[in-house]
């Protein structure tokens, strides 16, 4: 009788393994459902109760001398603490993310993407050395990876030294043909970002752009400008760069054509109607101008 308790015995506790590890994938799918809703503390917890469901499933397995198994449940809760930093981020509580990374990094001080995740957030709040540092790290280990290369650019930019932001964006622009971004405008910010980047890849050019603006190479940056837009129409901000940059080389009547473009997307937009009226004013289409600076804003009811 004693090999048919052993059986039956064994039979049991793979059937509540299963039945913890099936509740521990519940609670975090509904985690990740409360963060798409923007319920992040509640999520938060889902998060935290999946992770010690799997704890416990751990903990289980090594006293059946389960090891293997044991450092595959590990491996798939520290996965799901290390996306907490996904909702602590969102919740701005920047120290809290960068800590959850810093645990990661422990375990896992080779990958790539947890050290990119640690440079994404210290550009978020303004470290930029510190960021570059560990964005360099992380091309080091994976040069074909355009978010690193992206983050990495507007970090360069934000300390104006604008050659080597240039450079970032190009290989950005170049690495995201072959691949998709492996965490976001960052694909950070989205847990499940879009698998053909060409949103993504719109942002990149717009970069580029305004780079090239600032190094006063106003042709390559209308040609930029115009890559972001082939990629994404309904882009104002670049639309209104646009113009001002074929405005800054004498091509009136296109930027006419560009901050109208930008007013269309977003009739709000204050600064591209001004701009407009201005060269309407110098191409001597009073009426024209006057029309344009005359639209009211929609208010709430």
């Amino acid at each position: 009788m004693g090999i048919f308790k052993d059986i039956f015995s064994q039979t049991s506790f793979r059937r509540k393994l299963k039945q913890m590890e099936k509740t521990a994938e519940s609670t975090y799918g509904k985690g990740y459902v409360l963060f798409e809703l923007g319920r992040y503390e509640e999520a938060l917890e889902r998060y935290d109760e999946a992770a010690a469901i799997l704890d416990e499933m751990q903990q289980m397995l090594l006293e059946n001398s389960l090891e293997e198994e044991a450092t595959n449940v590990d491996k798939r809760a520290m996965d799901i603490r290390f996306n907490k930093c996904f909702i602590l981020f969102k919740l701005q509580r920047y120290e809290d993310a960068l800590e959850i990374i810093d645990e990661a990094l422990n375990k896992n001080p080779e990958d790539p993407k947890i050290i990119f995740s640690k440079g994404f957030v210290l550009f978020s709040i303004s470290r930029y050395e510190e960021a570059l540092e560990m964005l360099e790290r992380a091309i080091e280990m994976q040069p074909e990876l355009p978010d690193a290369w992206y983050c990495k650019a507007n970090a360069l930019y934000q300390i104006e030294h604008f050659e080597d932001a240039l450079e970032a964006y190009e290989k950005a622009i170049e690495y995201a043909g072959i691949m998709n971004f492996e965490f976001p405008r960052y694909s950070f910010l989205n847990i499940n970002p879009d698998p053909t980047l060409k949103t993504n890849a719109a942002g990149v050019w717009y970069s580029k752009a305004n780079t090239l603006d600032k190094l006063g190479r106003k042709e390559e940056a209308i040609e930029a400008y115009r890559s972001a837009l082939e990629i994404k129409q309904a882009f104002p901000d670049a639309w209104y760069y646009l113009g001002n940059c074929l405005a800054e080389v004498g091509r009136d009547e296109d930027a006419v054509t560009a901050f109208t473009n930008a007013i269309m997307i977003e009739p709000d937009f204050n600064a591209a109607r001004e701009n407009k009226a201005e060269i309407l004013l110098k191409l001597g289409r009073e009426e024209e101008a006057k029309e344009t600076l005359e639209y009211e804003p929609k208010t709430g009811n």
